[in-house]
């Protein structure tokens, strides 16, 4: 897959050349691209100060725009931003801190609130649900966490994947103290289900509890 220009343009010549990639792009673009170079830093460069860092020089590009091109690009650097620092994906290739996650739950709120702006339904509302809860039980409130994961189960059951919709039931269950392990089997049973239960799983492992 060809690179986003902003990437390209970190990749060769450093910020210096995102700054003056990013100014000369359509302003829509220029937010894509950074949300590009977001996902780039995570899985590539394995650096969350990158990450941290194009997060901010979207939102000081996109500024107050009311442009929904704008805002759904910006949706999406809200949406990573908050994502790639949640430490309940266990993930061992990057550190990310209590304090790191304390200051990405804000852009979960941003993404559910730009989702409602621009009249999402349906799964895209019900992963900006599923989004908050994942902070709100990071934050030790369990059960607005689960109530913010059964919004999710309903919203995504409007979309075409059973699985994710027993995920959120399983998120819910984990989040109240009970025990998920008949969702977690039937997740285990289905064909690709282990995606969506490991998730579950590790969630369990980080925010204090586990399931066999």
């Amino acid at each position: 897959m060809e690179r986003h220009a902003v990437v390209s343009a970190y990749v060769e010549g450093g910020w210096d050349q995102v700054l003056a990639t990013v100014t000369d792009l359509p302003l829509p673009e220029a937010i894509q691209g950074l949300n590009k170079l977001m996902i780039h830093f995570r899985w590539e460069e394995k650096d969350l100060t990158g990450v941290i860092r194009a997060c901010e020089m979207a939102e000081r590009f996109a500024g107050d725009s009311a442009d929904p091109e704008v805002l759904a690009g910006l949706k999406a650097v809200c949406f990573n931003r908050a994502a790639f620092c949640w430490r309940g994906w266990g993930d061992s290739d990057v550190t990310v801190s209590p304090e790191m996650e304390r200051d990405a739950a804000r852009y979960a709120e941003r993404n559910i609130e730009l989702a409602r702006r621009l009249g999402k339904t349906g799964v895209p509302l019900g992963r900006a649900e599923w989004l908050v809860g994942a902070f709100d039980w990071a934050s030790g409130d369990a059960e607005t966490a689960a109530e913010r994961f059964d919004r999710a189960a309903e919203l995504t059951a409007e979309g075409d994947d059973p699985l994710e919709v027993v995920m959120g039931r399983a998120y819910a269950a984990a989040a109240r103290g009970q025990d998920p392990a008949d969702l977690l089997a039937q997740l285990d049973a289905a064909e690709n289900g282990s995606f969506y239960s490991g998730q579950v799983r590790s969630a369990m492992q980080v925010y204090g509890t586990s399931a066999d």
